[in-house]
């Protein structure tokens, strides 16, 4: 269970969803710029709309390369495709201290999700990230 208050719960998800309604089927978040409680954090360059399985791939650059942190879905707030941004309930900081990916369209191993489910869902309210 997520155990922070600006980060979305759902049945069966323990946060790896979408709000409901934020993301149909025929439509992409990919592109789109992210935005922390306190600012833009970069775009996403990759995402996964897999039920309860949902994630961002969060990227920007660092002035010496580009840098990816997953995200899970829970932590949208909102998705407003007109101006092709993403709103999450978290900060800039919280973001980058997830764990980096390798490349976006690199798929996520088990051995993070169960990071984060330890770290940020089951971690004593542990967000985003700690392996405890």
């Amino acid at each position: 269970m997520w155990n922070h208050p600006r980060v979305t719960e759902t049945d069966g998800g323990a946060g790896w969803s979408f709000p409901e309604g934020s993301v149909g089927h025929d439509e992409s978040v990919k592109g789109y710029d992210v935005e922390a409680t306190d600012g833009k954090v970069g775009h996403c360059s990759w995402a996964s709309y897999a039920p309860s399985e949902s994630y961002l791939v969060v990227s920007y650059d660092d002035g010496h390369h580009h840098v990816h942190h997953v995200v899970p879905a829970g932590a949208v707030k909102s998705v407003d495709h007109g101006r092709r941004a993403i709103t999450l309930g978290v900060t800039v900081a919280e973001v980058k201290a997830t764990p980096t990916h390798e490349h976006p369209e690199a798929p996520v191993d088990q051995a993070l999700v169960e990071q984060f489910d330890r770290g940020m869902l089951g971690g004593g309210g542990l967000w985003p990230y700690a392996d405890v």
